[in-house]
């Protein structure tokens, strides 16, 4: 596993018991800003550049250690039921080429994400998977960030036990540090599940998942009140760092829902509770902008 000497120094860090930002939801902020979020705002890499790397910009003004390349929508999978299979190399490195941009005009020592995910919410109907084998095709994308040049690669949506060992397999072939984040819902009678795993308590789920090959396991894409009890059933598996950045809103095809109850007290106050409870890692996900990361910024700061 190749670790350069920024992403050793944030691992230190951590190991030290010290916390971590992530920034927030790339994609929405783009529609947010008045981009497409067709195929999760891929093309705006290349038609919108001046737009993504505004967003990394401000979300590195806001405090962020790791932001996240342009990346969720950029597996051959997803960008093939839009029509562009064809363009995975293409996109995924002028979406790193637009986050290291900002960090280094920003003069930033902040981290560089690789985003991967599930490609069984790759359709724009929601379509999957036949089967999780079929997940291995995340290792062309985690090759390609690789060599972009970003400095760890982050997992996300992990929301099945039968398809995130090979994803988080995937992610690893590339040789760079893994992230893994997972999405987690209560339903009735506040059950907590993986979002992919409606018959099986999250408990049960997370113990048929290897996580000895990563170094951070988060909660993401979880609703503010799952965060919680889905950070506990996390730490029962997993001895490591752990993070949570929630999202706010909803995915109503083919936009993103802003709820605007997520706001960024509201996200702020949920960060202190995880923080005190032993959460390192912290940030936003769908829905949550700069002014997100900024409160969340205090938060950290404060308690040092």
């Amino acid at each position: 596993m190749e670790r350069n000497a920024a992403y050793t120094r944030l691992t230190a860090r951590l190991a030290a018991g010290e916390r971590a930002l992530l920034d927030g939801g790339v994609g929405t902020e783009i529609q947010r800003r008045g981009g497409s979020l067709r195929a999760w705002a891929a093309l705006a890499n290349t038609e919108r550049p001046e737009l993504v790397r505004a967003v990394h910009e401000d979300f590195l003004a806001a405090g962020a250690d790791v932001i996240s390349a342009n990346t969720f929508g950029c597996s051959g999978p997803r960008l093939a039921a839009f029509g562009l299979a064809e363009r995975e190399e293409e996109l995924n490195r002028a979406a790193v080429a637009l986050a290291l941009d900002a960090r280094d005009e920003a003069g930033s020592g902040a981290l560089v994400a690789g985003c991967l995910t599930t490609v069984s919410f790759r359709g724009p109907d929601g379509s999957g998977m036949s089967s999780p084998e079929d997940e291995r095709a995340l290792e062309s994308q985690a090759r390609i960030l690789a060599d972009a040049g970003v400095d760890l690669l982050l997992v996300e949506m992990l929301a099945s036990a039968a398809h995130a060992d090979v994803e988080m397999a995937a992610a690893a072939s590339a040789g760079l540090p893994v992230w893994a984040g997972f999405s987690f819902t209560l339903g009735d009678g506040g059950q907590l599940r993986l979002l992919s795993e409606p018959e099986e308590p999250a408990a049960a789920s997370l113990g048929r998942i290897d996580l000895s090959g990563v170094d951070a396991a988060l909660v993401m894409h979880t609703e503010v009140d799952a965060v919680g009890p889905s950070l506990a059933a996390l730490r029962e598996a997993w001895s490591g760092p752990l993070g949570a950045y929630p999202h706010g809103g909803r995915y109503a095809r083919p936009d993103w829902e802003f709820d605007a109850s997520f706001t960024p007290d509201a996200l702020a106050s949920g960060a202190a509770r995880w923080l005190a409870e032993g959460c390192q890692v912290v940030g936003g996900c769908c829905g949550s902008g700069p002014a997100h990361i900024a409160a969340l910024r205090k938060v950290l700061d404060a308690g040092r």
